[in-house]
Formats: structure tokens, C-alpha cells, sequence
């Protein structure tokens, strides 16, 4: 803190030599429009404030694309996380569907069972019903 406070003395100093040792000398200086006889000082001043006011547009500037960029950034992770979330429901539901149909269908043993009696040649004559009955 005692550092800071020697520093900004210091500063003060210099800039009171500088305006000091300056008053005299002047110049002209063209903005859009001649000025004559201005103080070397002034001039020194306005272009360290034009400076200033240059670095703080440049430093909002990157701000606000920086934070154009995150906010597509987030939209973009925000899609992706949406669209996981419904592949992931479609997956449980398809997974619910399959457990369904598996359900359904006949086990194995059965299946033989009833393939086996599918299979043999029904008859229409009747003696091959009698003598199936027979059996």
C-alpha cells in the first residue's frame, strides 16, 4: 500500500515537471480541423486519453464476441445434450418393445412341439383318420 502511494507521488512529480518545463512550447495539431498554437502538453494529454478510450471499445469489442461465441457454444452443447437425452428414451423404449416381443413368443420346446404336429400331412381320406384314431 506505502509502495502504491510513493508510485502515484512519483507520477504526479513527473507530470508536473513535464507540464512545468513545457508551457512554452506549442504546436499545431489537425483534427478534422486546424488548431494553432496548441500547448505540447494538451497534445500529449488527448492522445493519451484517445488511447484510453481506444483500448477499453477494443477490450468491449473482444467481450462481446467472446461471449457470442460461449452463448453458441452453450446452445450447441444444450442441442447435443437434448438430442442424447432422446436417443436414450428411443433406446429404452425399443429395448421395452424387444423385451415385449420376447415375451410373446413361444419358447423353444414349444415351437418343436408344435412344428412337429404342424408338420405331418393332415388327411383328408378316411382312413387315414381311422387309422390315426387306431394309434
Amino acid at each position: 500500500m506505502v509502495l502504491a502511494l510513493i508510485l502515484i507521488l512519483l507520477i504526479f512529480i513527473f507530470l508536473a515537471f513535464f507540464v512545468g518545463k513545457n508551457l512554452s512550447n506549442i504546436c499545431t495539431f489537425w483534427f478534422f480541423k486546424t488548431y494553432t498554437d496548441l500547448s505540447v502538453t494538451v497534445i500529449v494529454f488527448i492522445a493519451f486519453a484517445a488511447g484510453i478510450i481506444f483500448s477499453l471499445l477494443c477490450y468491449l469489442v473482444a467481450k462481446l464476441i467472446r461471449s457470442s461465441h460461449e452463448s453458441e457454444v452453450a446452445d450447441a452443447r444444450k442441442l447435443g445434450l437434448k438430442d442424447q437425452k432422446k436417443q436414450a428414451k428411443l433406446d429404452k423404449k425399443v429395448q421395452k418393445q424387444e423385451e415385449k416381443f420376447k415375451k410373446k413368443e413361444p419358447k423353444p420346446s414349444e415351437k418343436s412341439e408344435q412344428s412337429s404336429i404342424e408338420s405331418q400331412p393332415k388327411p383328408t381320406d378316411k382312413v387315414n383318420i381311422e387309422d390315426r384314431i387306431h394309434e
